[in-house]
């Protein structure tokens, strides 16, 4: 199991809104197939690692990180090819919070005289799609708030208009392009005029590949509804992937992103936008880039970020972006 989870990890965010799934067929002690879900509508992990094994596959157990599907969506029901390829046992470690699937496997293959054993490395299993979970139960996308600052907390430089390099930047597209929404304030499309679109492609795995013309959704929150007619958002070519929302609660937000199909959400700014969304307790996910700088009182923008380092952060990792350096963890008090 514990390389079927590894397997899932390849996909990155290329599956989304699908959850991540690895998938091992063994046979006699020794693998014969195995397989990823790698893009939503291309063949799920349990399906692709059948087809690999070919006629090794009866007679074989499946290890699976989640629950097989039992519905058709836009593939045929996994139980379905289980049942027909003859394999005779499967171990799957998470259960699928989708009602639609959620213990359909079990009865199903329990009925076709399949052994089915749940709860395999669960919690490692449920933690490689912890986005997937919220968005399915909480009907809200995963919510990932990106900061650029200052060693000292500040996100504008008084002089520069980045405030980290180039490498740091770069990784910033990487975000956006595992994202299907971009969320910013009024005051950064008055000030900043972005154009929040990915300039890049990037590979997710073989199958996916984020590039320029598919782009995430571009969100405006805004009290006041004044906004620049001349901004990019809403004069380029994706002017169409442009939504507005004046005097909207958080949760109205999110509720329609979600039914517009947004399961993970990038917020890039500002600072009111920021704190707002931390202190409703709606924010999964924070990435921090802390550029080597200290500029004290000239700085502007969330100085010290409201304590940042409280917010309750769990299973945080660092990492360098070229001169820059990259904190990210998920928050705890997240709703």
């Amino acid at each position: 199991m514990a390389q079927a989870v590894e397997l899932a990890k390849r996909a990155g965010d290329g599956t989304r809104p699908n959850p991540r799934v690895g998938a091992i067929l063994v046979k006699g002690g020794k693998i014969v197939g195995a397989g990823y879900h790698r893009k939503a509508g291309l063949p799920h992990a349990e399906v692709e690692a059948i087809e690999r094994a070919g006629i090794k596959a009866k007679g074989a157990k499946l290890f699976v990180t989640m629950e097989p599907c039992s519905t058709y969506g836009r593939t045929p029901p996994c139980t379905d090819r289980i049942v027909a390829s003859g394999i005779r046992e499967v171990i799957y470690g998470a259960g699928d919070v989708d009602r639609r699937n959620a213990g359909g496997a079990g009865r199903i293959l329990a009925r076709k005289k399949i052994r089915v054993v749940k709860g395999i490395l669960r919690e490692e299993c449920e933690k490689l799609n912890e986005d997937y979970r919220h968005w399915t139960t909480k009907k809200e996308p995963w919510v990932i708030l990106k900061l650029a600052m200052t060693m000292d907390g500040y996100l504008v430089v008084p002089g520069r208009r980045w405030v980290t390099g180039e490498a740091a930047r770069a990784d910033v597209h990487r975000l956006r392009a595992g994202c299907d929404a971009i969320l910013v304030g009024a005051e950064t499309v008055r000030k900043d005029n972005p154009q929040l679109t990915v300039r890049k492609a990037f590979r997710h795995s073989a199958e996916c590949r984020n590039v320029d013309g598919v782009q995430p959704w571009r969100v405006v929150v805004t009290r006041s509804g004044k906004l620049p007619k001349g901004a990019n958002l809403f004069r380029d070519r994706h002017k169409e992937r442009t939504l507005v929302y004046r005097r909207k609660r958080w949760s109205e937000v999110l509720k329609d992103l979600h039914r517009r199909g947004v399961s993970r959400l990038l917020v890039e700014g500002g600072a009111e936008v920021a704190k707002s969304l931390v202190k409703a307790g709606k924010v999964n996910e924070v990435v921090i880039y802390l550029a080597p700088i200290l500029v004290g009182e000239h700085g502007s923008g969330l100085p010290q970020i409201e304590r940042w380092a409280d917010w309750g952060w769990r299973e945080t990792v660092s990492s360098s972006a070229g001169e820059d350096l990259c904190l990210r963890g998920k928050l705890g008090g997240a709703k």
